[in-house]
């Protein structure tokens, strides 16, 4: 084995590998200069942003600026004017404390610093290259801090190529800045990229008039007040009702003494709080404050700060579960009636496909699914019965149907429709014994196929809505779905027109996915395209295509407890047995269930 000598490492060497801790992208640089903004007591922050701030990054804020004999001190690693003995980590009321922010900039960066504060007779500015001071200088400005980062790893070209797309880091960082906007709603903040202003947000005593300002005014009006407190703690914030959710995480918004932060034992309470009040994969929206003795918290976890160890993080657990369950039980909490915009699409004019086109879809009777009443849920103790079919030459002439349309190459087999029961399962009758289907999955394999299909072949039959829909999105994600609106209109059949700033309409919709469409429905597929996007750089078309379409599907498909025709019930299984995966729905749930005569027979002792 070749001995190796212990060296130690050059100095600019070890910074390059501590700044790799501190920043991974443009948007860690962003964090980074926006608290210590924010620490120097500003009231306006402006953030410039080029080629999604791998050119350009620079942040100017109005607040106390940096002292001409410490601008130099401050660029060096672990120099902080924060904190000054190992006691003062368990005070910590600042953003910024371990001093390591600025010295990982500079030095993977070409950085500018002009700043100025009262107490000196003019500004400072200093420019920095890889870790090396290049020129230091007098200079004119207003009290406060500019810092003007650019070209970011050029000099660590290995780190630069695992950067994304502009947009994609753009988008990280309009992420970051929502939630400064978000803790320090008292700060005015503008964010500029490529010259545009993309964000523009006013001072505001108010968490709600700052919601409404990124998330819209009827988000903001449905949101239900938190609060809860007791000695040395304090929750307060805004979370949606069990009516309102999204698909994932990313609209909830923790921070610790106005500290952005995951933690997941708080994530578990705010879960436990909407148990059994949520559909499956479903999450609510939350906007929570947390304020806690800082002596009792500890944020020196890990260099992002993004981390915090509660001493007690049961009792914390437990305030967040009372305040949010309180709120929830809050005559606030009632969901308001909404009737399904059914008609905007049930009566505008249908976009069809050129003639060499894919056919528009069958429908699975003479009315639409989702037109039909639901059947209310049966009383207590009510015993279940499968529904009787008195159309007896109605099922008949289904039957020869279902006989005369099975796929090509399928098997002949003599199949019978029992029937439904608790207008959910179909109970379909074979040669071997008896299936039992349930109706929503089956449904939404159908439609998920139909969609892919039509998508492959370039022709997706579209529907005009009567009356478009209008959403509004927080900053980052209608910036993100702003980029992709010619694609989804061209590949996915989603005609979406951007508005500008967080307004979107959508104007017509892929006809075979939806005879009825509500608000909510639409925001939650956006929702999944805006998760898929996210991945941009590595999803694929057809991916994306596939998140849409299992959305779709599963919105558009009959629910349960909702009552079938005959022929409704027989086109339905028809049309399974033609699909390519008849056995499972898009998600992985199962959609039949089988009994053979065998399994019958053994369970009442005839084998």
């Amino acid at each position: 084995m070749e001995y190796r000598k212990v060296k130690e490492l050059d100095a600019h060497l070890i910074n390059k590998i501590a700044a790799g801790e501190v920043i991974e992208r443009p948007a860690s640089i962003a964090k980074e200069l926006i608290e210590n903004a924010l620490d120097a007591g500003s009231s306006a922050i402006e953030i410039l942003v080029e080629a999604g701030g791998v050119a350009r990054l620079s942040v100017a804020d109005d607040g106390s600026g940096i002292a001409r004999d410490d601008i130099l001190i401050a660029v060096k690693r672990h120099t902080t004017s924060k904190i000054s003995s190992e006691d003062d980590l368990f005070q910590i009321r600042t953003l910024g404390f371990r001093g390591e922010a600025l010295a990982s900039i500079v030095e993977v960066a070409k950085t500018t610093i002009t700043t100025w504060t009262e107490q000196d007779s003019e500004g400072t500015q200093v420019i920095i290259e890889g870790g090396n001071v290049s020129s230091v200088k007098a200079a004119a400005r207003a009290r406060g801090t500019t810092v003007d980062v650019r070209d970011l790893f050029f000099n660590t070209p290995a780190r630069r190529k695992f950067l994304k797309s502009d947009k994609t880091e753009f988008f990280h960082i309009l992420r970051v800045v929502k939630r400064f906007v978000l803790s320090h709603s008292n700060v005015h903040f503008r964010l500029f990229h490529n010259g545009k202003s993309v964000l523009n947000s006013p001072p505001s005593l108010e968490l709600r008039q700052t919601v409404a300002s990124l998330y819209g005014a009827e988000l903001a009006r449905s949101l239900l007040e938190v609060s809860s407190e007791r000695e040395g703690l304090r929750v307060s914030g805004l979370v949606s009702p069990p009516s309102s959710s999204r698909s994932d995480r990313s609209d909830q918004f923790i921070f610790v003494n106005r500290r952005f932060v995951k933690d997941s034992a708080i994530n578990y309470a705010i879960g436990k709080s909407y148990e059994n009040l949520l559909k499956a994969n479903q999450h609510p929206i939350v906007f929570l404050f947390i304020e806690i003795d800082p002596s009792i918290v500890d944020v020196n976890v890990h260099p992002k700060k993004e981390e915090v160890r509660f001493a007690d993080p049961v009792s914390v657990q437990a305030e967040v579960k009372r305040a949010i369950t309180n709120a929830l039980a809050s005559p606030q909490a009632v969901p308001r009636f909404e009737t399904k915009i059914s008609s905007s699409l049930q009566t505008g004019p249908q976009l069809q496909p050129p003639a060499h086109s894919v056919a528009s879809p069958t429908k699975l009777g003479p009315s639409s699914w989702q037109s039909r009443p639901s059947m209310p849920a049966p009383p207590p103790g009510a015993v279940a019965k499968i529904r009787q079919l008195d159309l007896r030459q109605e099922i008949i002439d289904a039957q020869k149907s279902y006989a005369q349309l099975q796929a090509p190459g399928a098997p002949s087999e003599n199949v019978r429709i029992v029937g439904q029961v608790h207008g959910t399962y179909i109970i379909v009758e074979t040669q071997q014994g008896f299936e039992i289907i349930d109706q929503h999955v089956a449904h939404e394999r159908i439609l998920y196929e139909k969609f892919l299909e039509q998508m492959s072949a370039g022709r997706i039959a579209r529907q005009r809505l009567l009356i478009p829909i209008t959403i509004e999105l927080p900053p980052d994600q209608a910036q993100l779905l702003a980029q992709h609106v010619q694609m989804l209109d061209e590949k996915l059949g989603i005609g979406l027109e951007y508005f500008g700033g967080s307004s979107f309409v959508l104007r017509d919709w892929p006809q075979v996915l939806s005879d009825s469409l509500t608000k909510d429905e639409f925001k939650s597929t956006i929702g999944h395209i805006l998760q898929a996007l996210e991945q941009e750089d590595s999803i694929s078309l057809e991916e994306l295509a596939k998140h849409v379409a299992a959305s779709f599907a599963c919105e558009s498909a009959v629910v349960k407890n909702s009552p079938l025709r005959p022929e409704e019930m027989i086109s339905l299984v028809r049309q399974l047995k033609q699909v390519k995966n008849p056995n499972t729905c898009p998600h992985g749930r199962p959609i039949v269930i089988s009994y053979s005569v065998e399994d019958l027979e053994k369970k009442f002792g005839r084998r």
